[in-house]
């Protein structure tokens, strides 16, 4: 079945709706293509450093890829990762298992002229555990560029999310290819099976990944020596605490906690919504004082 895809003035619940039911959706030109040219031209230094010649198949040797301390070459990423969209879908889709979520991992992509295609594989599987019906993670693919089925657009396979990685390996061959232009975002579930296209034609395809993890978990990327306090506190307060700034929970139900007042980064109560309590309700950090009386 061909991805659905959405115009950007979509509501979010209705591109939530789509992503549980069918693990990927695509919402056509969702940035704005200032923002992406601006992101396209301060990765450009950092994929023309790239050595893909020595990476594996899965990472690709043609395929230009930067990932550590991204943020600091390519600032403007940043209004990529707490996008309007992006945080109201990790909401639905999140929130329901953990206090705040976190990035776990951003990643510039430009995939070169005659590179193979990627692997088909599930984001999750880094994670040793697996309960169904509980994401672990959604993903965002920005294009940079447009998507085309010739130039390497994403590969995905529809449905796939619906199978325990444990007990069955999806049709592989029902794969589509994110067909979509410049600015737009391919949202999809941490278990829905994908990988990058081959690219046949003589121009590079590049696009921006980003996921977001259920804050109880390691994130994939250590956020805190590739973007210290000193570099982090140029960021918004929502996008510090997505790096992971703030505290999971709060009081005895606390992960990540800092009571020190030396980090000009650290957030003690993260951004709206901030708290949940023993219901699983989520409420804002004025909620929880009022019902602890603090």
């Amino acid at each position: 079945m061909p991805l659905s895809s959405l115009v950007s003035s979509v509501a979010s619940e209705t591109v939530t709706e789509i992503l549980r039911r069918e693990g990927a959706v695509i919402v056509r030109d969702l940035a704005d293509l200032q923002l992406i040219n601006t992101v396209s031209k301060e990765l450009r230094a950092r994929f023309d450093a790239d050595r893909c010649n020595e990476r594996s198949n899965f990472d690709g040797s043609r395929t230009l890829r930067c990932s550590a301390s991204l943020l600091r070459s390519a600032p403007s990423a940043a209004h990529l990762i707490d996008h309007d969209m992006v945080i109201a879908i990790a909401d639905d889709i999140l929130l329901p298992h953990c206090a705040t979520y976190q990035l776990g991992s951003m990643t510039g992509i430009e995939i070169q002229p005659e590179e193979d295609a990627q692997p088909l594989h599930r984001d999750d599987s880094l994670y040793p555990i697996e309960i169904s019906g509980l994401e672990l993670q959604i993903g965002v693919m920005w294009a940079l560029d447009d998507f085309t089925a010739e130039n390497g657009a994403t590969r995905v396979v529809p449905n796939s999310h619906r199978f325990l990685r444990s007990w069955h390996l999806p049709d592989l061959s029902l794969r589509e290819s994110a067909v979509m232009p410049a600015g737009s975002a391919l949202f999809y579930l941490g278990s829905t099976w994908h990988g990058g296209g081959a690219n046949n034609t003589n121009v590079p395809r590049a696009g921006l990944i980003n996921t977001c993890s259920l804050g109880w978990l390691r994130q994939e990327s250590n956020h805190y020596l590739e973007l210290p306090p000193s570099i982090a506190v140029g960021f918004t307060p929502r996008q510090r605490a997505l790096l992971g700034y703030t505290p999971h929970g709060s009081g005895d139900d606390c992960i990540g906690k800092y009571d020190g007042t030396d980090c000009p980064a650290w957030l003690s109560t993260p951004p709206e919504p901030a708290w949940r309590d023993e219901r699983g309700q989520v409420g804002t950090a004025a909620d929880a004082k009022a019902q602890i009386g603090d």
